[in-house]
């Protein structure tokens, strides 16, 4: 067993003990639409300039 096959059975590990227990759709879909919505706002104001505006 090389280094690299150790270092990849830990990171299937930690994955499995941080997304493991959780539902793909109840859990991580919907805070992802939310941040890329939030992103997107912060974009929009951004490239249209109305974030100027907004602090004066």
């Amino acid at each position: 067993m090389s280094f690299a096959d150790n270092w990849a059975r830990i990171f299937v590990v930690i994955m499995f003990l941080t997304f493991g227990e959780t539902q793909i759709i109840g859990d991580i879909i919907p805070n992802l639409i939310a941040l890329n919505l939030f992103l997107g706002a912060i974009g929009y104001f951004a490239l249209t300039g109305k974030m100027a505006e907004m602090f004066g």
